[in-house]
């Protein structure tokens, strides 16, 4: 099985999602995963050996430059890299869910439009979670 994790920023964050990864690998010990994040962030995740390949998004610098040519272009680079069999938007932004929706996969999981920050972002999911936003990161 083929995993994509869209978890895009927010250090802390990252950090404290990195334990849901133990728990894909003992449920699909042969499980590929890979994990999407902005280009600063990709260091924390480099050496993670449930990690099979870190993902890196600029999506970040072309916000600083106004630019939605370099926006759309990053999003573009997405759908170049395969098929996955299910992505994962554990951040639940209106950003995150775009990246996780343009990574093509048969399934695409978030939380629903009262679990996250960002209500909009459930638009964008197969699948939706209801998990309090007010929750624990790490239990969510």
């Amino acid at each position: 099985m083929k995993i994509a994790i869209v978890k895009l920023s927010a250090l802390g964050d990252i950090v404290h999602s990195m334990i849901v990864l133990q728990f894909i690998k003992k449920q699909y010990p042969k499980s590929e995963i890979d994990w999407f994040v902005e280009k600063r962030f990709k260091g924390i995740l480099e050496n993670n050996p449930h990690i099979d390949q870190v993902q890196q998004i600029n999506l970040k610098s072309a916000k600083e430059s106004n630019s939605f040519s370099l926006f759309w272009k990053e999003l573009r680079k997405i759908r170049k890299l395969g098929k996955y069999d299910l992505v994962i938007d554990m951040q639940g932004l209106i950003k995150s869910a775009l990246v996780a929706r343009m990574i093509p996969s048969d399934t695409t999981l978030g939380f629903d439009k009262d679990s996250s920050r960002e209500s909009l972002a459930a638009v964008f999911y197969d699948q939706k979670y209801k998990i309090d936003y007010a929750e624990n990161v790490i239990e969510r």
